[in-house]
């Protein structure tokens, strides 16, 4: 099997512009490589190509630094127009934002997804989204904490049929801090059994009784989070890969209640 492809998804600013595009292609600009933008922002290469692949969006206190490495406004980022009455970001909002705990952060961003959402029109589909049934395990893969494996335990979920969710076998939910900033406590995650993992992918691995979420390098298994060591094994240790986690299941491709009734 050839090297994981991860689908792009719609994550857009203001102005309708995927922040993935708008990062990739302001970085090729000023012909910087990954690694270098990502040593500007204090973040690791992954957590760029994360961010280019649409996988994952930047902390927003990471944003003034990404803008001033690359050159644009924080208006363009966000797709904010700067008309006649001065509209754009606060600088108040950004400074008071970097004050926050990361606890008290993930709050303030789920509370603005959710204002975002009840301001929205309600969507009309213009045709039926195709589903198919999933497993999502009632375990969850940890990014800090192990937790204890047992008999399977969850549920079938109807989820939107993609070429990204096709090809995935389990849904398993995230849970601890290590792999941010690409992967959230809470993420649910789509993972393949069986496939190949190289390298630098991102698996779902168990040892002994236990499991994690994890980057494979040769020399262990890596988190995205540094401070977080890297977990080395032996060859009396029994470590398997479950599967390849091939991105987020997002909220938006689970089947709404209207959806459901029709089965």
């Amino acid at each position: 099997m050839g090297r994981l492809e991860l689908k792009n998804t719609d994550m857009l600013n203001a102005a309708g512009v995927a922040f993935a595009d708008l990062i990739r292609d302001n970085r090729r600009r000023k012909g910087m490589s990954q690694e270098e933008l990502g040593a500007l922002v204090s973040v690791r290469k992954n957590a760029v190509g994360a961010w280019e692949a649409g996988r994952s969006r930047p902390d927003i206190s990471s944003v003034p630094v990404i803008c001033e490495a690359l050159d644009i406004p924080l208006s363009e980022f966000f797709g904010v127009p700067v008309d006649k009455e001065g509209m754009k970001v606060p600088e108040e909002f950004t400074r008071r934002y970097t004050e926050l705990t990361e606890y008290h952060r993930k709050i303030i961003l789920r509370q603005m997804d959710s204002l975002i959402e009840m301001q929205r029109p309600a969507l009309v589909p213009s045709r039926k989204r195709k589903l198919i049934r999933i497993f999502m395990s009632d375990l969850s893969a940890s990014a800090g904490p192990s937790w204890e494996l047992g008999a399977s335990r969850g549920e079938e979920v109807w989820i939107e049929q993609t070429p990204l969710t096709v090809r995935a076998d389990e849904i398993v939910r995230v849970c601890g801090d290590s792999m941010e900033p690409e992967f959230h406590d809470g993420d649910r995650v789509l993972v393949r059994h069986g496939a190949q993992v190289r390298p630098g992918d991102v698996a779902v691995f168990v040892n002994g009784d236990t499991g994690y979420i994890k980057v494979y390098q040769r020399d262990g298994l890596h988190s995205l989070n540094p401070k977080y060591p890297v977990m080395h094994f032996g060859e009396g240790d029994d470590v398997r890969c479950i599967g390849k986690v091939l991105g987020i299941a997002e909220d938006d491709l689970f089947a709404r209640e209207e959806e459901l009734a029709e089965f």
